[in-house]
């Protein structure tokens, strides 16, 4: 698995890399319009020497004084050693002046700037001419000179950049860290959490760039914090939901062991089968509950599932025992068309549970009626008995875990509700309560036709 590496050093590697290529771009641009700048003030100031030179040397001419050009001497004592790359020649007829070491021009150079090639050195020069006076004049510069220049600026303005790259790379390195440094503390704090120590991260520092990433840990923490907290108590309740039934069972066989009478023998024997048969139904139903709680519509096999059939596999599954309590079932539908998508097993269990919860607190006789209804993109399914029914104000509590009915003669585990609700919330269906008629209850699930596009919830928080 290739692994990404550190941001950090990928983050500088980044900058670093742009900067240069920033640097070098801004080179090249700088290299070319520093030399296109300084060809034209080198071109300005050699086209103004000779248009002086000219000027002077016409004003001479009209004045007469040509002999006296003829015995100018050039002082070269303080000659400037720059003074080697330009160069003047001045010709009036037969006369010339021209500085030292001045090479012999064409005479037949164009007017303006041209560039000439002498002793394997190019130079640029600029020519001015007076055909009636027989005046020429050239003002010239090594183009070597130039180059030179260049070089010299283009290679200072490098070293500059290059001394100054180690230093931008040391700052921008204590930029990013420091800029990732609640990132960092937010890593810190994750590592110090414990299974006991869940907390959300602090959102007040961190950049707007990951903060919707904390936001949604956090969230994430907090359903898991509520999730952990779930089942400690569900760990808890469910421990001492068992090690009542199992005292009660060690004092039965204890009994059984030390009675003397057959008839004390089989009672305690029976009651202990009794017990027996509540351990398996409360092991049953936590092992449903702990199912219920990690499955969800994606993990599940959605099909398309017929209520009507469900209700009546359930209705046979306890019709023995709704006889021998003396309660009548019945099943009834409205509308064609009951089929849902849905888990057939995790459905079938919800009715199983609220017909047995029907059965076990419906006095005898009585009656239990599952009814499905068909209406819209809905389809519901009610389990109405004729029991004493419940307070509203007791409807919520019900559906608590753990949480038993106040009828005496109950045994219940007091899981079924919870089990019914998050089946229902699995297929993202509503659970009905009808607690209005003082003669009985009814509760139902209220599904939908067509799958949900919403997610799903996250298991109760309530136990």
């Amino acid at each position: 698995m290739h692994r990404a590496g550190s941001i950090k050093r990928r983050l500088l590697l980044t900058l670093v890399g742009l900067i240069s290529l920033t640097w070098l771009t801004l080179f090249f641009l700088v290299h070319r319009d520093a030399t296109h700048e300084l060809e034209e003030i080198y071109d300005a100031s050699l086209a103004q020497n000779a248009r002086i030179l000219f000027g002077l040397l016409q004003r001479e001419i009209s004045e007469g004084e040509v002999e006296l050009i003829r015995h100018i001497e050039l002082d070269n004592r303080l000659q400037h050693p720059y003074e080697l790359h330009i160069a003047f020649w001045a010709g009036i007829g037969k006369i010339v002046i021209k500085s030292k070491d001045a090479p012999e021009f064409l005479t037949e150079l164009p007017e303006g700037l041209s560039t000439y090639t002498i002793d394997n050195s190019q130079w640029r020069v600029f020519t001015l001419r007076d055909r009636e006076n027989e005046l020429l004049i050239h003002t010239a510069q090594k183009l070597q000179a130039r180059e030179e220049l260049v070089s010299y600026l283009i290679r200072d303005t490098l070293s500059v950049m290059l001394l100054i790259l180690p230093l931008l790379a040391l700052l921008l390195w204590w930029g990013v860290k420091r800029s990732l440094g609640p990132l960092r503390r937010l890593m810190d704090e994750a590592g110090s959490m414990t299974a006991r120590t869940l907390h959300p991260f602090d959102i007040s520092d961190a950049p707007d760039e990951i903060l919707p990433l904390v936001s949604a840990l956090n969230q994430l923490l907090g359903r898991l914090d509520r999730a952990m907290e779930n089942e400690r108590r569900f760990t808890a309740d469910a421990a001492h939901e068992l090690r009542t039934p199992l005292a009660g069972l060690k004092v039965q066989l204890q009994v059984a062991l030390r009675a003397e009478q057959p008839a004390q023998k089989q009672k305690a024997m029976t009651m202990a089968l009794e017990g027996i048969d509540r351990i398996t139904h409360l092991v049953n139903q936590l092992l449903t509950l702990a199912r219920a709680d990690r499955e969800n519509a994606a993990s599940l096999d959605f099909q398309r599932v017929d209520l009507v059939r469900i209700a009546g596999e359930v209705i046979s599954a306890l019709g023995r025992s709704a006889e021998k309590r003396g309660i009548r079932l019945d099943l009834t539908r409205s509308g064609d068309n009951c089929q849902i998508p849905g888990d057939a097993t995790m459905l079938q269990i919800a009715l199983r549970n609220l017909l047995e919860n029907a059965i076990r607190y419906t006095r005898s006789p009585g009656q239990a009626v599952i009814e499905i209804r068909s209406q819209g993109e809905r389809v519901s399914v009610w389990v109405r008995d004729s029991g004493e029914g419940i307070p509203a104000e007791a409807v919520e509590r019900m559906f608590q875990r753990f949480r038993r009915g106040e009828h005496q003669a109950s045994s219940g585990s007091g899981l079924g509700l919870s089990i019914v609700r998050r089946i229902a919330e699995i297929h993202q269906a509503e659970v009905l309560v009808d607690a209005s008629d003082p003669e009985g209850f009814a509760i139902g699930l209220n599904l939908p036709r067509q799958a949900a596009d919403q997610p799903l919830p996250a298991p109760p928080t309530t136990r």
